[in-house]
Order: structure tokens, then sequence, then C-alpha cells
């Protein structure tokens, strides 16, 4: 319908409803990103921009005083999208290997931060006052995330870096500045509960990690493998009613994290 193509290492985001639509990325030359009626499949909006295609990246919507805000990453870059009527708000030009933006932008406090994996690492762009425009706020490439996920907790970024094996770092959001890093946990889907990070070691280690959510430094309160389910370990965790729920393979595995 949208004139799209399927990508090296085919579709991946995970698509957004918002109230009666289903918000995806075609990534073709008739829609880049799309709104459609989620009971009827129907086109509601479409939001275009030459020369780009999708990538594999899930989008938010973030509200930016007042103002919603559709963000994804594409292949070729950062995007804000009016959400209700599809018009393309800016688009922020950011390169990287394979064009491969898989990590989800986070939004906190009117910036927006991005990052790729393979050493590019990312930054904030600063949102202004009704989101129609960005500018580059800070720019890092010590938290070079490549799908792994980074989460927002207390105004610090967590996430695992990429190059040389991986590391967990902590950034401070309203600057970039880097508070610590770690080889302790390498590679990881990351997740946060409660103060806590919950970082799900792959592909091939399998170890779950619970570390402190602190800018003071890395602090570990646990860790167990997960033995159950096959092959690579790959899939983001989810935490839902105290439960921390890990897919490997065909195995879905239910841990209960709750205090007692």
């Amino acid at each position: 319908r949208f004139g799209a193509k399927n990508i090296t290492w085919q579709l991946a985001e995970s698509v957004l409803i918002d109230g009666d639509r289903v918000i995806c990325t075609p990534g073709g030359t008739e829609a880049l990103v799309a709104a459609l009626n989620k009971n009827t499949g129907e086109t509601v909006w479409t939001a275009k921009l030459p020369d780009d295609r999708a990538s594999y990246c899930t989008p938010i919507i973030a509200n930016h005083n007042g103002h919603r805000i559709l963000l994804t990453g594409t292949a070729r870059n950062i995007i804000g999208v009016d959400p209700d009527s599809g018009k393309l708000l800016w688009s922020f030009a950011h390169k990287v290997p394979w064009d491969i933006h898989a990590v989800t932008p986070v939004y906190g406090a009117g910036l927006v931060y991005y990052t790729g994996g393979d050493g590019v690492g990312g930054g904030a762009l600063e949102l202004s006052p009704d989101g129609s425009s960005v500018t580059s706020k800070w720019t890092d490439t010590t938290l070079d995330c490549l799908h792994h996920g980074v989460v927002l907790v207390d105004g610090y970024l967590y996430g695992t870096g990429y190059k040389s094996g991986g590391k967990l770092v902590c950034l401070e959001m309203a600057t970039g500045k880097v508070m610590w890093t770690s080889k302790e946990v390498r590679e990881g889907m990351t997740v946060a509960a409660d103060g806590m990070l919950y970082v799900y070691e792959g592909p091939k280690a399998g170890t779950v990690n619970l570390v402190k959510a602190s800018p003071a430094g890395f602090e570990r309160a646990g860790r167990f493998t997960v033995t159950e389910g096959t092959n690579q370990h790959w899939a983001h965790p989810a935490i839902a009613n105290g439960r921390l729920y890990i897919r490997h393979g065909d195995a879905l595995v239910a841990y209960a994290v709750s205090a007692k």
C-alpha cells in the first residue's frame, strides 16, 4: 500500500496503539510513518520523508508542554510527528552503520535522547516550547546501545554500550555527563522498576542482573541465569504486577520480583 520494502533484519518494531489508531513505520515512498484505523485497517494519515525508510525502532508518544509528539528512529533520522494529524514536525539526521536505529527515543524534561550502536552513540535534542523543532543539546559515544533499550530513572539514563564487548553506562540526562561505566554487566536488555535495573545479558550469557539505579556508582543487588528455553537470549523482558517476564526461545518464564 505504501510502496515499502522489507529491511535487512526484517521488520522488528512493536506497533503503537493510540486510541482508535495503530501507528507503524512502513518506511515506504508513500508513508514513512502511518496511522491506521485499528478496527478496519484503513489509512488515517501518513507522514512522508523522501529518501528515508524504516529501521527497527518502536515509537512512543511524549507529552511536551501539553503537546503530544510521536517520537521514533528511522534508517537515517530521529523524527517527531504530530500523532493526531500525521504532520512531520521535525527530523534530525543521525547516521548509523547498517541503518540500525533500534532503541526507542527517551523523553524527559524537554529533551529527547537517541542512540545507535557500533561506537556511534547518540545525544539529546532540546525541543522548542511547542515541540515543532529541535536543537542538539549534547552528544555522547559512551552509551552506544544497539537494540537493548535505554531507561530514564530520576534524571539519569541507563543502558548497555555495544562496542568492545559491552558495558553498563549511566549518563546524566540534562548534560550527557558520564556518571559511571562498568564491565561487570555487558550487552543486555535493560528495563527498570522501583529504582532498580533489570539487565538481561545476551546473546549467550542469559544472566539477569539486578542493579541499583543510582548515579553514585555500580551496585549489583543480585543475579541469576535463565535456564529454560533454547538458542540465543534476545528478547526484551517486561515487568508487570510484581512479576518479571522473560522469553527465551519457546519458553516464557515469570519471576516474582516484588518486595515480600
